[in-house]
């Protein structure tokens, strides 16, 4: 595993930040160009439905040039029977696509069919007729023509078209013809136009027709789209349209493709210089508690080393004596009792003559431990220096203090390989003093302690 230095972090850094700022640049000119294609596809589109549109005017209009035959020939022979309309009326729906049917109508009157709609249901005739009839009761309609759409069913809407007459003797008459609308739609957007972009036609919030390519807005994408209005006599369509497969289509779809690939290098960027400040502060989180614990360890090393004996485990010379003077000012000062040990080990030069030094630091290890077992937890056991121990005792009478001093004054301890060169066990000699007068300092105490070791050791040795 590949060890995350400074300098490598760093590096990695650079090179992150590098790595989004060179994404963001691309990213803003892919964003611009693309803008700019947009433009140029909503101007095309413009062009283009412009001409479709003036298109399906003509279209349309061709389809009224139908009705206008109808009505010119009623207008030279206004004494053809019905007979004979119907058979015009017949020829006119046979030889023009999408003509449902013909008829004639008047004021306050239901249409006269000369060729009835085909493909309608009675419900459906029925309603084409209430809609002509609302629709002529309009003011103007029999002086100019109008077109307007029925539904006749929810998926099929009808075109009705009428023709006024405009001779003296038929001035409130009119021509009608029914178109069937959707399939002359898609005939003409499938076929009719120069250039099949999808496309839609709304009269109002109805639709009229939309293509199967036409693409919905989502969320994530909004094609282009660009309407324009038609007007068809006093109808008023939109036609909206978007731009087809051309070449600034592709264009934009390998831009769209470029900017996708781009926004994934950005985000993954934005994602290294996150995980690298994470990583970073991780680091540095650990290398504080790494240290944090080093620097722990350091200082009760340090503390252990200037309170400890290194041989022992007990308490040194200098913590005893820094403590000793705060058990003496306490006792003064609350006039509590406190005793004062001081032990010597008896034949302990002996053991280090006879036997060598790592025999006399095995016998202090075994004085020591028996110390600690003997004294109270309370009590502070030092190491005075050399064979000598130290001991303080704290709400320690003077009985008390003397019997602590006989049970170890009975202690012995083996050496181990001792009786083989004439070594013995050894034994403890104890002296003792206590804090009796305010005026004694501390040094004082542990010298009166001193003296009375002394004094146990001469008794020892005396006869």
């Amino acid at each position: 595993m590949v060890r995350l230095t400074a300098r490598r972090y760093r590096r990695l850094l650079i090179a992150a930040v590098i790595t989004l700022l060179i994404s963001a640049a691309l990213l803003g000119l892919v964003g611009a160009i693309r803008w700019r294609g947009r433009q140029a596809l909503r101007s095309d589109t413009d062009a283009v439905i412009s001409q479709v549109r003036a298109q399906l005017i003509r279209s349309l209009q061709s389809r009224r040039g139908t009705l206008t035959l109808l009505r010119d020939t009623l207008k030279r022979r206004s004494d053809l029977s019905l007979p004979q309309l119907g058979a015009l009326g017949d020829s006119a729906v046979e030889h023009t696509r999408h003509l449902l049917g013909t008829g004639f109508l008047r004021p306050a009157l239901p249409p006269t069919w000369w060729s009835k709609p085909a493909g309608l249901s009675a419900a459906e005739l029925s309603h084409v007729n209430q809609a002509i009839a609302k629709r002529t009761r309009l003011r103007g309609v029999w002086r100019v023509p109008s077109t307007f759409v029925v539904p006749a069913a929810p998926r099929r809407p009808l075109l009705i078209m009428l023709e006024p007459l405009r001779a003296s003797a038929g001035r409130q008459g009119a021509v009608i013809g029914v178109f069937d609308l959707r399939p002359l739609l898609e005939d003409f957007f499938t076929s009719g136009t120069v250039q099949p972009y999808p496309a839609t036609l709304l009269d109002g919030a109805t639709l009229l027709y939309r293509s199967p390519d036409w693409r919905a807005a989502t969320l994530e994408h909004a094609p282009v789209t660009v309407e324009d209005p038609v007007k068809l006599d006093a109808e008023r369509w939109t036609l909206q349209m978007q731009p087809g497969k051309s070449g600034v289509v592709q264009a934009l779809s390998w831009f769209n493709v470029l900017l996708i690939s781009l926004s994934a290098i950005a985000g993954l960027g934005i994602i290294t210089i996150v995980w690298l400040l994470a990583a970073r502060t991780w680091l540095l989180q650990r290398a504080v508690v790494r240290r944090t614990a080093a620097l722990r360890r350091s200082r009760e090393r340090l503390r252990q080393l200037a309170t400890t004996d290194e041989l022992t485990g007990l308490y040194n010379r200098r913590f005893f004596l820094s403590r000793w003077e705060w058990e003496c000012e306490r006792a003064k000062r609350y006039r509590r009792p406190l005793a004062c040990l001081m032990i010597d080990v008896n034949g302990f030069k002996q053991v280090n003559d006879r036997l060598g030094h790592p025999a006399g630091d095995l016998v202090l290890k075994q004085v020591a431990q028996e110390l600690k077992t003997l004294l109270r937890q309370s009590d502070i056991l030092a190491r005075f220096g050399g064979d000598e121990f130290i001991a303080a005792l704290p709400e320690t009478s003077l009985a008390q203090a003397t019997s602590v001093a006989e049970k170890l004054r009975q202690v012995t301890i083996p050496v181990a390989a001792g009786a083989a060169k004439g070594v013995g066990a050894v034994t403890l000699s104890v002296g003792l003093s206590r804090v009796v007068e305010a005026d004694k300092s501390p040094q004082e105490i542990l010298e009166a302690a001193d003296q009375s070791l002394y004094a146990s050791k001469a008794s020892k040795h005396s006869p």
